[in-house]
This record gives C-alpha cells, sequence and structure tokens, in this order.
C-alpha cells in the first residue's frame, strides 16, 4: 500500500475534492441547463404545434361554415323551385352567382357545389348539380358534372352521406360529414378533401348535399414548413383514412410506414389539441423524438425531431464549461502547490533533524541509537521539540529494559527447545502403542465377525433342523397308519389261505374279507401318497436350499410347497396357514433356496412370538407388476409395539431370550432379502392387530424373466 507525507496528502485530498466539486458542478450544471432546455424547447414545441392545429383547425371550420352557407343557399333555391316563384333561367342564375361569389371570397377552397338527390329540385331532371372551381384565370362555372357520365350520386364523396343516413346521428341543426382524402379526376385533378353540408326539405327529408372541396397541397406546404429543431421533419396523417399526407425526408414511401413500431401508436386515444411524444426512435442511424398533436379536424399533426439537435447547444455549453473549469482548477492547483512548499520549509527542516537524530546500527535493540535535539529557535516547534526529547529518554530507558528481557529471552528459547525434543520423543513413543491397540482392535473385530457369521451359520441350520423335525413328526403318523393296515391286509390273506385249505370259505366270507382287503388297501396307499407328497416338498426345499443357484420358476407353486412343508409345524401347534391369490401363475427369476429360508424364518418367527392361543392364522399374498413382486405375510396374533417394530430386524435381538432364542432369525431374514435377492423387507404392525411383513422382490435382477 502507498505511504504518502503530509504535503502530499493535502495535494492530493485537494486534488480529489476539486474533481469532485469541480464534476458535481458540471453534472449539476448540465443536468439543470439540459432540464431548462428541454422545457424551453417543449414549450417551443407545444406553441409551434399550437400555431399549426389552430391553422388546420380554423380552415376546417371556415370550409364547414361555408358548407352549410351554400346547404342553407341551396335550401332556399329549392324552395323558390317548389313555389314557382323564379323562373328555370333566374334560379340557374342564382346559383351561377352564389358558387362564383362564395368561392371567389374563399381561395382556400379549390370548388364546391349544390347536389340535389334524383328528381328531387325538378321531377324532370335526374341530374341537378352546379359546380364551380377554382382556376388560374380565376373562379369558373360549369353544369359539366350534372349528367349520366359523371353520375354524382355514386360518387364516394355523394355516397359518404348517403352511408351515414344524411347525419341523422348528429344532433345538430346542419349536419356536417367529411370525406377522406382522395385525388380528384374531374376538374381540378389534386390532393382533396370534401366536406358535405345536407340539405333538407320543410320536413327534413333530404334532398341532396352542398360541397367544399379543400385542397390538401396548401396544408401540406405548411406543414413542411414548420421547423422544430433545424433537422426536424414534420408529417400530417388523417387519421380516420391512416393515410400519409405529408411526408418527412427519411420515410417518403408510405407503404414503408405500417411496418414502423410507432405508427400504430400514432392512433391511440388522445385528446384533440393535446401533445404527446415517442422517445428512442432509430432511423437510418440516427435518433429521433417524434412529437406529435391529433386536431380537432381529424388530422394528426406531428414531427421527427433528431436527439442530436436537441443536445448539440448542450454540448456546446459544456465543453466551454469545461475547459473554463479545467483552467481555472489548473490555476488552483499551482497556487496550491506555492503555498505548500511556503508553509512546509520550516517543519521539513525539523523533520530533517528529527531523523538524524535515530540511527539503526544493528537489527536488534542493542543497534539503535537516540540522541537528544539541538533547537535553539523559539517558534510553533520548540514545544513539540521538547515533548520529543522527553519521549527520546523514555525511550533509551525502554531500550535498557528490552536489552535485558532478550537476554532472559534468548535462555528461555534454549529451555523450550529442549522441551519440544523430549515432546517429540513422547509422540512417537504413544504413536507406536496406539498402532498395537488398533492392530489389536482389528483382530478383535475381524474374529467378532466370524463369530456373528458361525451364529446365523447355526441359526440357517436350527431352523432347517426344525422343519426336518415337524417334517418327520409328518411322516410318521401316515406311515404307522400304513403299517398297520399292511398288518391287517395280512392277517387278512393268512385267514383267508387257511380257509380255503380247510374247505371251509364261503362265498359271503370271501366278499366280507375282500371288502376288509380292499379298504385296508384304500388306507394305506392314501396314506402312502401324503407321505410321499411331504417327502416330494421337503426334497424340493432341501434341493433349493443345496444349491443356492439363481432359475426361473412359479412363484405361486414354489410358496404352495413350501407351505405343504410347514403344515406339520402349523399344525402341531393347532394353528392354520394359507396362501392366497394362487390362481394366476407369477414367473420369477430368483433364488428359491434363499426365498423359502424367509419364509420359513418368518412363519417360525410367528408361530413363536405371535400366538399365545392356538387356532391363529397365518396368511401369505402375493402382488405383481411388471419389474417387481411382492410376498405379503401377515398375521393375527398379539401383534408388536414400536419400539419392537422398529428392532426386529436388528442382530441378537428378541423378546424370548430366556426361551432360548438367539434374536438372529429376523436379521438373516433381512440380510437374505436385501443381499441376496436384492430387494427390501418392510414391518408393519400394532400391539393387538397382528404383524404384516411386505417382502418386494425384482422379477428379474438381471433381465432374464421372458
Amino acid at each position: 500500500m502507498f505511504k504518502f507525507n503530509i504535503k502530499t496528502r493535502i495535494v492530493v485530498f485537494v486534488m480529489l475534492f476539486e474533481l469532485i466539486a469541480y464534476g458535481a458542478i458540471q453534472l449539476f450544471n448540465h443536468v439543470i441547463y439540459k432540464k431548462e432546455l428541454m422545457t424551453l424547447k417543449t414549450k417551443e414545441i407545444e406553441q409551434l404545434f399550437h400555431v399549426g392545429n389552430e391553422k388546420i383547425n380554423a380552415m376546417s371550420q371556415l370550409l364547414e361554415r361555408n358548407a352549410i352557407h351554400l346547404a342553407e343557399i341551396g335550401e332556399y333555391l329549392y324552395q323558390l323551385k317548389q313555389q314557382n316563384k323564379l323562373s328555370d333561367d333566374e334560379l340557374n342564375n342564382q346559383f351561377k352567382q352564389t358558387l362564383l361569389t362564395n368561392f371567389r371570397a374563399l381561395p382556400e377552397a379549390v370548388g364546391g357545389g349544390i347536389w340535389y338527390e334524383p328528381y328531387a329540385y325538378d321531377e324532370k331532371e335526374l341530374f341537378y348539380g352546379p359546380y364551380a372551381y377554382q382556376t388560374d384565370k380565376g373562379v369558373e362555372f360549369t353544369w359539366s358534372l350534372s349528367h349520366l357520365e359523371y353520375n354524382y350520386h355514386n360518387m364516394d364523396w355523394y355516397q359518404i352521406a348517403v352511408k351515414n343516413n344524411w347525419g341523422a346521428d348528429q344532433k345538430v341543426y346542419k349536419p356536417i360529414i367529411w370525406t377522406a382524402p382522395y385525388v380528384d379526376d374531374a376538374a381540378t385533378f389534386s390532393l382533396m378533401m370534401t366536406v358535405d353540408a345536407i340539405m333538407f326539405d320543410k320536413l327534413r327529408k333530404p334532398i341532396g348535399v352542398s360541397t367544399v372541396d379543400w385542397s390538401l397541397e396548401h396544408i401540406t406546404s405548411f406543414i413542411q414548413s414548420l421547423h422544430v429543431t433545424e433537422n426536424s421533419q414534420a408529417f400530417l396523417i388523417h387519421e380516420q383514412s391512416k393515410q400519409v399526407l405529408s411526408f418527412p425526408e427519411l420515410l417518403p414511401n408510405a407503404a414503408d410506414w405500417p411496418a414502423l413500431d410507432w405508427y400504430s401508436q400514432l392512433f391511440t386515444e388522445l385528446p384533440a389539441d393535446s401533445l404527446s411524444q415517442i422517445t428512442d426512435i432509430h432511423l437510418n442511424n440516427n435518433d429521433f423524438h417524434l412529437v406529435y398533436t391529433r386536431t380537432q379536424s381529424g388530422f394528426i399533426f406531428g414531427a421527427l425531431i433528431p436527439v442530436s439537435d436537441l443536445e448539440k447547444e448542450i454540448n456546446e455549453v459544456t465543453w466551454l464549461t469545461l475547459l473554463l473549469g479545467s483552467l481555472i482548477g489548473a490555476l488552483f492547483l499551482a497556487i496550491l502547490l506555492l503555498f505548500l512548499k511556503i508553509l512546509f520549509s520550516p517543519f521539513d527542516r525539523v523533520l530533517a533533524q528529527i531523523k538524524a537524530s535515530i540511527t539503526h546500527e544493528s537489527s536488534d535493540a542493542e543497534g539503535v541509537s537516540v540522541q537528544t535535539i539541538d533547537y535553539p529557535k523559539r517558534n510553533e516547534f520548540t514545544p513539540i521539540i521538547h515533548a520529543l526529547n522527553e519521549v527520546y529518554e523514555q525511550v533509551n530507558s525502554y531500550i535498557s529494559d528490552i536489552s535485558m528481557h532478550n537476554a532472559r529471552l534468548k535462555v528461555s528459547k534454549f529451555e523450550i527447545k529442549r522441551l519440544n525434543e523430549e515432546l517429540e520423543f513422547k509422540v512417537i513413543e504413544r504413536t507406536e502403542q496406539l498402532r498395537l491397540k488398533t492392530e489389536e482392535a482389528q483382530t478383535s473385530l475381524a474374529h467378532l465377525k466370524n463369530t456373528q457369521q458361525q451364529l446365523i451359520e447355526q441359526e440357517k441350520h436350527a431352523s432347517l433342523g426344525r422343519l426336518v423335525a415337524g417334517v418327520s413328526h409328518e411322516i410318521n403318523t401316515p406311515l404307522g397308519v400304513s403299517v398297520t393296515a399292511c398288518s391287517c391286509i395280512f392277517d387278512e390273506v393268512a385267514s383267508l389261505q387257511e380257509k380255503i385249505t380247510n374247505q371251509a370259505l364261503t362265498k359271503s366270507d370271501f366278499e366280507e374279507r375282500l371288502r376288509r382287503i380292499s379298504k385296508s388297501a384304500d388306507v394305506m396307499q392314501a396314506n402312502l401318497k401324503r407321505t410321499s407328497e411331504l417327502v416330494a416338498s421337503f426334497k424340493q426345499i432341501a434341493v433349493d436350499d443345496a444349491t443356492e443357484d439363481y432359475h426361473h420358476f412359479d412363484l405361486t407353486q414354489y410358496l404352495d410347497e413350501v407351505i405343504n412343508s410347514l403344515l406339520p409345524k402349523v399344525k402341531k401347534g393347532k394353528h392354520h396357514i394359507k396362501l392366497l391369490s394362487c390362481d394366476a401363475p407369477i414367473q420369477i427369476f430368483s433364488d428359491p433356496a434363499a426365498i423359502s429360508l424367509v419364509i420359513l424364518n418368518i412363519v417360525d418367527n410367528a408361530l413363536t412370538h405371535a400366538f399365545r392361543q392356538p387356532h391363529g392364522h397365518i396368511f401369505i399374498d402375493t402382488n405383481m407388476d411388471a419389474e417387481q413382486v411382492q410376498i405379503i405375510v401377515r398375521d393375527d396374533g398379539d401383534g408388536m409395539v414400536e419400539e419392537v417394530s422398529n428392532l426386529i430386524f436388528d442382530p441378537f435381538f428378541t423378546t424370548t431370550r430366556s426361551g432360548g432364542n438367539s434374536g438372529l432369525g429376523m436379521h438373516i431374514v433381512y440380510n437374505i432379502v436385501t443381499q441376496q435377492l436384492h430387494g427390501n423387507i418392510e414391518c408393519h404392525s400394532k400391539l393387538g392387530q397382528g404383524a404384516e411383513f411386505i417382502i418386494t422382490l425384482p422379477r428379474d435382477p438381471k433381465g432374464r424373466v421372458q
């Protein structure tokens, strides 16, 4: 970081202050001047637009009054015609003199006439429309437009009155209707607008219109002569027809106007004679402001004003102010530097003496030498020098103390170094002891995992042993019955042979003994079939347990075989087990031995913990979709509290450890489902409402189910 002396800091501060103050003044002047100039320009623009609006409105009102005057004359002459007070020649002459006099006094109009409905003025005349128009030689009168070839009744300027229902919607004495701008192709051949005044008879029935034609060349020339700024360009648009009547040089083609972004904004609702503007208009790589107004006569009068014109005067004043301010600032800075040099010369001499009073011979305290300052002058620095000499005396005292403390510090430093070396040795010794303890703990952990695996395997074999014991008990019953039936058969056969030898056998006796033999054979066959089914189910489970391999099988059929193998054990406790939803086969690619071991342990857990009374029920159900299959095992036993159901899959957790249970059965179930079968298992239970185990397995963890 830069460090400056006092003089430099003062100079930098003054320069920054001057720049900030000068910049603020310039910004303030720029903003205020710009604001005032814009206000002035706005007033000038408003005045200019006001003049234009007044001229357009005055002209349109003058033409409307003239059309009304002609309509009144037309109505008066119509009444004279109907009353036959004047001859036709006298009436025709009246029409001519009226029109000539009227338009000689109205040079703003290019022409006009009085036009009657078919057969309205004269029942013999289909067309009756005297017309007068301006020429280079003066005002000319003509009847040439009152014929079938021209057919003024079909002209747009006449039909607009008919289509507007003769101005019936206007609540005025004499309705006025303006046409859209058009080119006259009959007499003047110029761009014009026509104002129609409706003529009525005494019964307010329309009898025709009087017209005054207004050439737009004069008004467009007037619009072009108006300049808001040096390079501004004015335009005039007829609002109703959206015709551009006066084009600025930037946009000379009418076809280009509808594509402009701001064109549609010109036709939004705007009070008459009020001023509006659109900013940020970009044309020909220049920025413009558009100012426009809407006249009472239905025209949009506007101007494109270059932004550069508005900013030109501001920039000129800004640069002049900047130049003068820079010269004043430079002069002020030069005076300031001279003043600082004169002001700080005594301070510089005192500072040089202070620097010379302190010498550094080495980096330690003993190498620092402080000498008192001899200052014989009497001025504002004398008290400072005296105070500084007192400080020097204290500094010398402190240097002596520091030297003494440094010597003591060196002794302490050597002692700390020795203690650090002893500490490092002890850290190494403790690290070695910690390593030995870690190895011992790892060995114990491996032994613990091995013991846990052995306990799990023992629990698996114990579960299988319980299954074998139940199956053997179940087989023993049908085998005993079969042996008894076989003994009865042997006894009957021996008795039958004896009677045959003694020739004492009768027909009835033979039939009775044959019946007993047949009945014993049926009993023996049924029990041997039951024994065969039990052996087949157990053999299937035993074979699956031995293979521990994935293959395709029908889950429903396999669960039925597992339930058959569990029936002896379930019936021994006088309980019931049933497989639900076994109508359709469920193909699955999985390990059947693992599934049977899961079902065996869940059922064994239910028989051990769920039922305190006989006749409990265990239900096994299945659900499936395209990707997964669910096996639901539920019972209607005592259920579990939430604390027990949350810990049921933890290893060595059991509520009947005193009964010899290890607490590994459900942990084995959880490991088989999640690790070997790649599924998950959930337990839901409430006290007194039984328990439900939901096993979700993938139908094909390797994507092989067809």
